[in-house]
């Protein structure tokens, strides 16, 4: 038999999919539905629709939801050992390689496109000054996106978490493959306006890092100290828009307009956008009936012309130009489903969800590898529920591949874990609370 590698596994409570749950979607969506419409559309040039009985499913689909995962933290919060073979070792080396080299070479062609087509140092160096159109035109015309190249980019998202098992698995130094990674990432957020490709490298990375462990960190390892935690993550979540909406649109326009200041703006933006995709939900639920596709529920099939350009979607974009503001274009996760399927029809699907989302989490506390990488992966979709329908991009899609050709490609032959149960949270008393955790 192969020597063992073990890696310690910790399923805490915070990074579960309650706490994914708890730090963003929930606090997000009671926030918009507490907004008066008079300043709502004062903010964000939008009427409110988030007061009548769709905006109250929202909630209540939600609370369902988190009591859903709160109930089943028995089968899934707790620690374990994952332990591979040297056979599965050598398999997780190749994958890194693999992923690695598929998402730098179409970084590479990307970037080397915008050379050709007069990318260069003084462009910018322009838009770091904040000259105006710059910015604009490094989007739309150096760094546009390339059919079958730009898409495989998005497999650093999957990158992430192998490099943080690899590690724990190997030993081998990380930091100059994600340090590389993270500034690919950090430019397409900084000057594609593609925000969402650091936030989905960092939420999927740093669930991988938070689960290699033994005990939780001490920002969370009592109740009062993770609170504090999920409003830390919030300041920088304001900090991190402000710093990409700088000389995005601050310095240009908004620095005239506003007289609060720069921060006071990013978070006025940044509630704008959970806010208004929400509002934006309502109003997609109302543009027909449901319909029952289940194609914008799928991932990269929502994105065909032929379903964007469904019905629904033509009567939403027409409703969005004339009686609200097509600025604010995101739709809700949470409204996507319910509005192709009717309350009842997406309330179900939510109810599947759930149910393979815990699935993966309780693979997880059994050592699973493969559910290890899913996990963080599919982490991302649950924290930005309120905002957007993750699972049905294209940028999923590519995931999705990328975790499919991981699962058939595993080898099999396993050795036993150990676990260990951890008592579900129980939010009413900290003291209990904190003692659990502290006995894990």
């Amino acid at each position: 038999m192969d020597n063992a590698v073990e890696i310690p596994v910790l399923m805490h409570w915070t990074w579960s999919p309650l706490g994914l749950l708890l730090v963003i979607p929930l606090p997000s969506l009671i926030g918009s539905l507490l907004i008066p419409g008079r300043d709502f559309r004062s903010m964000w040039g939008q009427p409110s629709l988030l007061s009548g009985d769709f905006a109250l499913a929202l909630l209540v689909l939600v609370l369902v939801i988190g009591l859903l995962f709160a109930a089943a933290g028995p089968l899934y919060l707790g620690r374990t050992t994952i332990r591979m073979t040297q056979r599965q070792v050598t398999w997780l080396s190749h994958s890194v390689v693999v992923i690695a080299t598929v998402t730098f070479a179409a970084y590479a062609v990307w970037l080397g496109l915008g050379v050709i087509r007069g990318l260069s140092p003084s462009v910018l160096i322009g838009a770091l000054n904040g000259e105006f159109g710059v910015m604009s035109t490094i989007k739309n015309r150096f760094l546009a996106p390339v059919s079958g190249v730009t898409t495989w980019m998005h497999l650093g998202v999957l990158l992430g978490p192998l490099l943080i098992l690899r590690k724990r698995a190997t030993g081998k130094s990380i930091a100059a493959p994600l340090l590389v990674l993270f500034a690919l990432a950090a430019f397409r957020a900084f000057f594609v306006s593609e925000r969402l490709a650091l936030v989905e490298l960092g939420a999927a990375t740093l669930v991988a890092f938070l689960m290699v462990r033994e005990r939780p960190p001490w920002l969370l390892a009592r109740l009062p100290r993770a609170i504090a935690s999920f409003a830390l993550a919030w300041g920088v979540l304001v900090v991190f828009f402000a710093a990409l909406e700088y000389n995005r649109s601050w310095l240009n326009y908004y620095a005239e307009q506003d007289n609060d200041g720069l921060l006071a703006f990013a978070w006025n933006r940044l509630l704008g956008y959970y806010a208004t995709a929400v509002n934006n939900g309502v109003l997609y639920g109302q543009a027909s009936p449901p319909d029952y596709n289940f194609a914008s529920l799928v991932p990269g099939v929502s994105e065909i012309p032929l379903v964007a350009g469904s019905s629904r979607f033509r009567q939403y974009e027409l409703l969005l130009e004339s009686t609200s503001n097509p600025e604010f274009n995101n739709i809700s996760g949470l409204t996507v489903p319910l509005a192709a399927l009717g309350v009842w029809g997406g309330a179900a699907f939510f109810g599947v969800l759930a149910i393979l989302i815990v699935t993966l989490a309780r693979g997880v506390r059994r050592g699973s590898v493969l559910s290890f990488l899913t996990y963080s992966v599919i982490a991302i979709g649950i924290l930005e529920l309120s905002r957007i329908y993750y699972y049905s991009s294209s940028r999923f899609l590519v995931i999705a591949l990328g975790l499919v050709a991981l699962w058939l490609t595993y080898p099999r032959r396993r050795l036993p874990t150990r676990s260990v149960a951890l008592s579900p949270p129980n939010l009413a008393d900290s003291t209990r609370l904190s003692r659990t955790l502290e006995g894990a």
